[in-house]
């Protein structure tokens, strides 16, 4: 990818009245992919008040962690600021500050008391992306770290350091409403909530469009007019075009899979995200490919799913031709072994500190899957870590499945019969005592084209009870997929 040196951004403060200001960003603002920086501190030396710099300057990146979005995981090491940046140079990719008398350079003025230079490359997202930042406090001029009023014989490098780190993260300066990005310093030495709220917009994209969560198996929908479009989820940039926002949740590493189908028009574009819009892998309709594909190792954690079409319907190609349509999203999984099934329900509201697990295999075990061919033979298996309190007590487990809205529940004779809950609230299918771990056989080798399915995305739920609470029932939200497909 073109690296772009996006230039200098110069915080010259003066002294005087404090102009005010509104937090400022404009369409085209760069920011940093994930919502987060590694910043090196180590500036030696300490203030006459007896601080160290690099905690003047930790204090500072701590203040924009606590109140807003944005994180800056400071290492007390020292980097030189002005290595690998300069206009036509590369950036070294690490973020630094130091006291210096020139911008590495470029001299600095007694009206500057410091700079934030940047170096951006743009992304898949129609913005840029901030991936190296330095700060320059000027050498030429006293500084010391106080709270309270300006003082005449020395600045404050904690407020200058929260200044200039807030132009690290994204923001310009706008004089409209008090704030800590005012182009002036002054008294001010907190951040104001202009501030917070310009990082806030910044960094919280996934909060200006509609978040549906998923699981794994199909989830269908459709681009049209009136959806979220990611200029609006990025808080900036250029990309106009419209976008669906799915939300996974992993509480395990885990090797997921995702297939995006359209209607057969839709120019469909598929994007994985961190849950803070950190893109880790996108895939589109183009000419070779009219299907769109990801498959990603991802660690336990929180993800997005961006369904997302092209800007121009002129660009389109030519499997495909229009910029909204309805799309179906298959997302599948491969793993050593059962997954942990996130979320937690019961019938009477009662809390369990129960663990859930399940999967689908057609190795007995080996691996776990839940795509597999109409013709091939499968297991659906699951584990029920039983709550302390409940292990030794009497009790029973439950199976269900979900098929084309229909639920069925498997008796004790181990047949898949129609709900009825007017009849049996909580239907039973075995009674036992309950040990610390119960594992349940809720399908064994069954093949699904043996009951005439060639296609389909089917959803098993466990659950368990105490004989001494009989209508109550402790389940898992996320079901236990499988995809005929």
């Amino acid at each position: 990818m073109k690296r772009l040196f996006a230039g200098v951004a110069a915080s010259v403060f003066l002294l005087g009245s404090l102009a005010s200001w509104a937090y400022n960003f404009n369409s085209n603002s760069p920011k940093w992919p994930g919502a987060a920086v590694p910043f090196y501190i180590g500036i030696s030396g300490t203030s006459s008040s007896g601080v160290r710099w690099a905690d003047a300057l930790a204090d500072a990146a701590q203040e924009w962690n606590d109140k807003t979005a944005f994180t800056f995981h400071t290492i007390d090491e020292y980097r030189d600021p002005c290595a690998g940046t300069g206009v036509g140079n590369q950036p070294d990719y690490l973020n630094a500050a130091d006291f210096h008398d020139s911008a590495c350079g470029t001299r600095l003025s007694n009206s500057t008391i410091a700079v934030t230079m940047f170096f951006t490359e743009p992304n898949k997202l129609g913005s840029a992306d901030i991936v190296e930042a330095d700060i320059i406090f000027n050498s030429n001029l006293a500084f010391d770290v106080y709270d309270g009023p300006l003082r005449s014989n020395a600045y404050d490098l904690r407020r200058v350091a929260l200044h200039e780190l807030g132009h690290v993260l994204g923001l310009n300066h706008e004089d409209r409403n008090k704030a800590i990005m005012n182009a002036n310093i002054g008294d001010l030495f907190e951040l104001q909530p202009d501030d917070i709220n310009g990082a806030n917009t910044l960094y919280s994209g996934l909060s200006n469009c509609q978040n549906t969560a998923i699981g794994f198996g199909w989830t269908f929908g459709a681009l049209e007019p009136g959806d979220c479009r990611v200029q609006q989820l990025m808080a900036g940039g250029s990309d106009t075009s419209l976008v669906d926002v799915l939300m996974l949740d992993l509480p395990q590493p885990t090797q997921v899979t995702l297939d995006l189908q359209t209607d057969g028009e839709l120019a469909g574009v598929l994007f994985l995200a961190t849950d803070k819009l950190r893109v880790l892998a996108s895939d589109e309709i183009n000419d070779d490919n009219c299907r769109p594909h990801i498959q990603s190792n991802l660690p336990a954690g929180r993800y997005a799913i961006l369904v997302n079409t092209y800007a121009n319907a002129n660009s389109v190609p030519r499997c495909a031709s229009a910029t909204t349509g309805s799309w179906h999203l298959s997302l599948s999984y491969n793993s050593s072994g059962l997954l942990q099934l996130p979320g937690k329900n019961s019938f009477q509201g009662g809390i369990s500190e129960a663990k859930f697990f399940g999967g689908v295999t057609t190795n007995g075990g080996q691996s776990y899957s839940n795509r597999v061919r109409p013709n091939q033979p499968f297991d659906v298996l699951g584990r029920i870590e039983i709550d302390p309190r409940h292990q030794g007590q009497r009790g029973f487990l439950v199976v269900a499945v979900v098929l084309n809205g229909e639920i069925l529940v498997k008796n004790r004779r181990g047949d898949f019969v129609a709900y009825q809950p007017e009849q049996e609230l909580v239907p039973v299918a075995e009674e036992r005592v309950l040990g610390a771990v119960e594992n349940i056989d809720i399908v064994r080798q069954f093949r699904a084209d043996s009951i005439g399915i060639n296609n389909a995305s089917v959803d098993f739920l466990i659950g368990y009870g105490v004989n001494s609470n009989p209508d109550e029932l402790y389940f898992h939200q996320q079901p236990i997929n499988l995809l005929v497909e």
